[in-house]
Protein backbone atom coordinates (compact mmCIF):
# COMPACT_ATOMS: atom_id res chain seq x y z
CA UNK A 1 0.00 0.00 0.00
CA UNK A 2 0.77 3.57 -0.25
CA UNK A 3 2.97 5.43 2.27
CA UNK A 4 0.18 7.41 3.67
CA UNK A 5 -1.83 4.16 3.90
CA UNK A 6 1.24 2.47 6.14
CA UNK A 7 1.11 5.34 8.54
CA UNK A 8 -2.75 4.36 9.12
CA UNK A 9 -2.33 0.96 9.76
CA UNK A 10 0.92 1.16 11.79
CA UNK A 11 -0.96 3.44 14.13
CA UNK A 12 -4.00 1.28 14.05
CA UNK A 13 -2.36 -1.94 15.45
CA UNK A 14 -0.29 0.03 17.93
CA UNK A 15 3.06 -0.13 16.47
CA UNK A 16 5.17 2.76 16.89
CA UNK A 17 3.71 6.02 15.72
CA UNK A 18 3.70 8.54 18.41
CA UNK A 19 0.78 11.26 18.13
CA UNK A 20 -1.00 13.28 20.94
CA UNK A 21 -4.19 12.08 20.58
CA UNK A 22 -4.83 11.02 16.62
CA UNK A 23 -2.45 11.71 13.63
CA UNK A 24 -2.74 13.67 10.67
CA UNK A 25 -0.76 14.25 7.64
CA UNK A 26 -1.40 15.91 4.48
CA UNK A 27 1.44 16.75 1.63
CA UNK A 28 2.03 17.13 -1.65
CA UNK A 29 5.45 16.59 -3.27
CA UNK A 30 5.62 18.91 -6.85
CA UNK A 31 7.73 18.44 -10.01
CA UNK A 32 8.97 21.96 -9.29
CA UNK A 33 11.67 21.39 -6.64
CA UNK A 34 11.24 25.09 -5.49
CA UNK A 35 7.62 24.26 -4.03
CA UNK A 36 6.26 22.62 -1.93
CA UNK A 37 2.32 22.08 -0.25
CA UNK A 38 1.44 21.08 3.36
CA UNK A 39 -2.09 20.97 4.26
CA UNK A 40 -3.19 22.88 1.28
CA UNK A 41 -0.73 25.84 1.50
CA UNK A 42 1.95 26.21 -1.18
CA UNK A 43 5.07 28.11 -0.43
CA UNK A 44 8.88 28.01 -1.32
CA UNK A 45 11.01 25.55 0.17
CA UNK A 46 13.54 27.98 1.13
CA UNK A 47 11.16 30.06 2.90
CA UNK A 48 11.75 29.60 6.46
CA UNK A 49 8.28 31.66 7.45
CA UNK A 50 6.15 29.00 4.38
CA UNK A 51 4.50 32.38 3.21
CA UNK A 52 1.31 30.93 1.43
CA UNK A 53 1.33 31.30 -2.37
CA UNK A 54 -2.31 31.38 -3.62
CA UNK A 55 -2.90 28.92 -6.28
CA UNK A 56 -5.86 27.68 -8.86
CA UNK A 57 -6.01 23.25 -9.23
CA UNK A 58 -6.38 22.73 -13.12
CA UNK A 59 -6.85 18.93 -12.21
CA UNK A 60 -7.25 16.33 -9.90
CA UNK A 61 -7.10 13.02 -10.19
CA UNK A 62 -7.59 10.33 -7.26
CA UNK A 63 -4.99 7.13 -7.21
CA UNK A 64 -6.09 5.46 -4.18
CA UNK A 65 -8.43 6.04 -1.34
CA UNK A 66 -9.30 4.24 1.51
CA UNK A 67 -11.46 4.64 5.00
CA UNK A 68 -12.77 3.03 8.14
CA UNK A 69 -12.36 2.45 11.79
CA UNK A 70 -10.68 0.79 13.67
CA UNK A 71 -12.72 -1.01 17.10
CA UNK A 72 -10.93 -0.12 20.22
CA UNK A 73 -12.73 -0.73 23.82
CA UNK A 74 -16.00 -0.51 22.43
CA UNK A 75 -15.75 2.40 20.52
CA UNK A 76 -14.68 3.42 16.95
CA UNK A 77 -12.01 5.55 15.68
CA UNK A 78 -12.07 6.55 12.29
CA UNK A 79 -9.08 6.93 10.05
CA UNK A 80 -8.70 7.83 5.84
CA UNK A 81 -5.95 7.59 3.37
CA UNK A 82 -5.78 9.04 0.32
CA UNK A 83 -3.05 9.88 -2.59
CA UNK A 84 -3.86 11.70 -5.44
CA UNK A 85 -2.21 14.07 -8.09
CA UNK A 86 -3.30 17.91 -8.67
CA UNK A 87 -1.85 20.07 -11.91
CA UNK A 88 -1.96 23.75 -10.10
CA UNK A 89 -1.05 27.21 -11.48
CA UNK A 90 0.21 30.48 -9.29
CA UNK A 91 2.10 33.26 -9.62
CA UNK A 92 5.57 33.67 -8.81
CA UNK A 93 7.53 36.42 -8.57
CA UNK A 94 5.68 38.20 -11.91
CA UNK A 95 5.45 34.66 -13.95
CA UNK A 96 2.74 32.54 -14.28
CA UNK A 97 3.50 28.98 -13.48
CA UNK A 98 2.08 25.49 -13.53
CA UNK A 99 3.17 22.35 -11.83
CA UNK A 100 2.00 18.73 -10.81
CA UNK A 101 2.22 17.85 -7.26
CA UNK A 102 1.43 13.96 -6.05
CA UNK A 103 -0.69 14.34 -2.95
CA UNK A 104 -0.71 11.90 0.11
CA UNK A 105 -3.40 12.39 3.03
CA UNK A 106 -3.62 10.57 6.15
CA UNK A 107 -5.88 10.96 9.03
CA UNK A 108 -6.67 8.32 11.99
CA UNK A 109 -8.77 9.17 15.31
CA UNK A 110 -7.29 6.26 17.58
CA UNK A 111 -5.11 8.03 20.59
CA UNK A 112 -1.95 6.51 20.50
CA UNK A 113 -2.11 4.99 23.47
CA UNK A 114 -4.74 2.78 22.73
CA UNK A 115 -4.23 -0.67 20.43
CA UNK A 116 -7.04 -1.08 17.76
CA UNK A 117 -8.62 -4.65 18.10
CA UNK A 118 -10.29 -4.54 14.81
CA UNK A 119 -10.10 -2.77 12.19
CA UNK A 120 -12.82 -2.53 9.59
CA UNK A 121 -12.83 -0.92 5.85
CA UNK A 122 -15.51 0.23 4.85
CA UNK A 123 -14.65 2.03 1.42
CA UNK A 124 -11.91 0.92 -0.44
CA UNK A 125 -10.50 2.52 -4.24
CA UNK A 126 -7.25 1.25 -5.73
CA UNK A 127 -6.51 -0.87 -2.95
CA UNK A 128 -5.34 -4.59 -2.15
CA UNK A 129 -2.39 -6.15 -1.58
CA UNK A 130 0.77 -6.30 -3.84
CA UNK A 131 3.10 -9.92 -3.99
CA UNK A 132 7.13 -9.67 -4.91
CA UNK A 133 7.80 -11.06 -8.44
CA UNK A 134 10.75 -11.57 -9.78
CA UNK A 135 12.73 -9.32 -12.91
CA UNK A 136 10.75 -9.66 -15.73
CA UNK A 137 11.08 -7.84 -19.37
CA UNK A 138 8.80 -5.65 -20.98
CA UNK A 139 8.73 -3.46 -23.89
CA UNK A 140 8.49 0.46 -24.23
CA UNK A 141 8.72 2.29 -27.44
CA UNK A 142 11.05 0.03 -28.61
CA UNK A 143 13.28 0.02 -25.60
CA UNK A 144 13.89 -3.10 -23.55
CA UNK A 145 13.02 -2.62 -20.16
CA UNK A 146 13.42 -4.69 -16.88
CA UNK A 147 10.65 -4.36 -14.17
CA UNK A 148 12.03 -4.79 -10.58
CA UNK A 149 9.18 -5.92 -7.62
CA UNK A 150 9.47 -6.27 -4.46
CA UNK A 151 6.98 -5.91 -2.15
CA UNK A 152 4.33 -2.99 -3.38
CA UNK A 153 7.53 -1.09 -4.78
CA UNK A 154 7.74 -1.07 -8.27
CA UNK A 155 10.61 0.24 -10.75
CA UNK A 156 10.84 -0.06 -14.51
CA UNK A 157 14.67 0.37 -15.08
CA UNK A 158 15.75 0.45 -19.00
CA UNK A 159 17.88 -2.86 -20.12
CA UNK A 160 18.61 -1.88 -23.79
CA UNK A 161 17.15 1.49 -24.23
CA UNK A 162 16.65 2.15 -28.10
CA UNK A 163 19.32 4.27 -30.38
CA UNK A 164 17.19 7.02 -29.73
CA UNK A 165 17.21 7.34 -25.61
CA UNK A 166 20.66 6.47 -26.04
CA UNK A 167 20.64 9.75 -27.85
CA UNK A 168 19.56 11.21 -25.26
CA UNK A 169 21.23 9.75 -22.62
CA UNK A 170 19.52 6.81 -21.22
CA UNK A 171 21.81 4.12 -20.40
CA UNK A 172 20.78 0.45 -19.39
CA UNK A 173 20.07 0.30 -15.57
CA UNK A 174 18.44 4.48 -15.82
CA UNK A 175 15.27 4.09 -14.16
CA UNK A 176 12.14 5.34 -16.10
CA UNK A 177 9.01 5.30 -13.47
CA UNK A 178 9.53 4.33 -9.84
CA UNK A 179 6.52 4.49 -7.42
CA UNK A 180 4.09 1.59 -5.78
CA UNK A 181 1.44 -0.59 -6.58
CA UNK A 182 -2.12 -0.77 -4.72
CA UNK A 183 -4.15 -3.34 -6.45
CA UNK A 184 -4.92 -2.83 -10.05
CA UNK A 185 -2.68 0.92 -9.84
CA UNK A 186 0.72 2.30 -10.00
CA UNK A 187 1.31 5.30 -9.43
CA UNK A 188 4.81 7.15 -8.63
CA UNK A 189 7.71 9.20 -10.36
CA UNK A 190 8.09 8.98 -14.14
CA UNK A 191 11.56 10.69 -15.75
CA UNK A 192 11.71 12.49 -18.67
CA UNK A 193 15.57 12.17 -19.98
CA UNK A 194 18.08 14.86 -21.65
CA UNK A 195 21.21 15.31 -22.64
CA UNK A 196 22.10 18.19 -21.63
CA UNK A 197 19.53 18.50 -18.30
CA UNK A 198 20.16 15.00 -17.32
CA UNK A 199 16.51 13.03 -15.52
CA UNK A 200 13.59 15.46 -14.71
CA UNK A 201 11.09 13.59 -12.66
CA UNK A 202 7.43 14.08 -13.05
CA UNK A 203 4.45 12.58 -11.15
CA UNK A 204 2.31 9.73 -12.76
CA UNK A 205 -0.62 7.33 -12.18
CA UNK A 206 -1.93 4.37 -14.33
CA UNK A 207 -3.03 1.07 -14.32
CA UNK A 208 -2.50 -2.42 -14.81
CA UNK A 209 -4.38 -4.80 -17.24
CA UNK A 210 -6.48 -7.63 -16.47
CA UNK A 211 -4.17 -10.22 -17.72
CA UNK A 212 -1.28 -8.61 -16.29
CA UNK A 213 0.42 -8.02 -19.38
CA UNK A 214 0.52 -4.31 -19.75
CA UNK A 215 0.73 -0.86 -17.73
CA UNK A 216 -0.20 2.59 -18.56
CA UNK A 217 0.78 5.59 -17.05
CA UNK A 218 -0.44 8.83 -17.61
CA UNK A 219 0.87 12.73 -15.79
CA UNK A 220 2.03 16.10 -17.21
CA UNK A 221 5.40 15.69 -18.47
CA UNK A 222 7.48 19.10 -18.14
CA UNK A 223 9.16 20.87 -21.58
CA UNK A 224 12.52 22.81 -20.43
CA UNK A 225 13.73 25.88 -21.46
CA UNK A 226 17.55 26.42 -22.80
CA UNK A 227 18.68 26.89 -19.28
CA UNK A 228 16.78 23.40 -17.88
CA UNK A 229 13.98 25.19 -16.09
CA UNK A 230 10.44 23.99 -16.57
CA UNK A 231 8.77 26.62 -19.53
CA UNK A 232 5.66 24.37 -19.34
CA UNK A 233 3.70 20.42 -20.19
CA UNK A 234 2.74 18.26 -21.78
CA UNK A 235 0.24 15.22 -20.95
CA UNK A 236 2.14 12.01 -21.24
CA UNK A 237 1.56 8.33 -22.00
CA UNK A 238 3.82 5.59 -21.68
CA UNK A 239 3.19 1.74 -21.94
CA UNK A 240 4.87 -1.11 -20.84
CA UNK A 241 4.03 -4.54 -22.53
CA UNK A 242 5.56 -7.77 -21.37
CA UNK A 243 7.75 -9.70 -23.01
CA UNK A 244 8.23 -13.64 -23.41
CA UNK A 245 5.31 -14.89 -21.97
Amino acid sequence: MFRTIAVVSLVCCGLAVKADASDYQHSCTTADARFEIQDETLFVRSDPNQRAIPYQVLDKTMVSERRGYCVAGGKNYGFEAQTYTLRIRFDYQGATLETMAQCDLASDGLPASVNCEREVTTFLSGGGEAVATGPTMWNHNGSVMRLEAEGNLRRFVYDRPRAGMVKAGARSGDVVFEGQRTGATYSGTAYIFSRSCGQVPYPVAGNVSADQRAVVLEGQAPRLGANCQVKSYRRDRLSFELMGR
